[in-house]
């Protein structure tokens, strides 16, 4: 199980792209962040995996929860912590009013 907290406010998916696949500079400004906090994995989960995700909002009445798993999730990817997303099968998400803005995520294994 790989269970870390990023120090960094989520980013919304309706903040990340403009037009269809056109990341915004903000989204790329947040990558290069995450980028930075995340250690990089040698060897990532393999296999069907559930992933845990708490998003600690200092304004979290401003956004759906859903719309801030996307950007994460496909640097999570990227940083080789997941081998595919296509590999979730469960994702249980979160969203906590907070005094700083941070996430938690936990990956495992995928129990039926």
């Amino acid at each position: 199980m790989i269970a870390l907290e990023v120090g960094i406010k989520a980013l919304s998916v309706n903040e990340a792209f403009q037009g269809r696949r056109y990341k915004t500079a903000k989204f790329k400004d947040f990558e290069a962040q995450v980028n930075l906090l995340l250690p990089r994995l040698k060897t990532p989960m393999r296999g069907q995996v559930e992933i845990s995700y708490t998003f600690f909002l200092t304004n979290a009445s401003r956004t759906d929860v859903d719309n801030l798993i996307k950007c994460f999730q496909d640097i999570l990817v990227k940083k080789n912590y997941i081998e595919d997303d296509r590999k979730i099968y469960r994702i249980h998400a979160e969203k906590v009013a907070h005094s700083s803005d941070f996430i938690h995520f936990a990956i495992q294994p995928y129990k039926k």
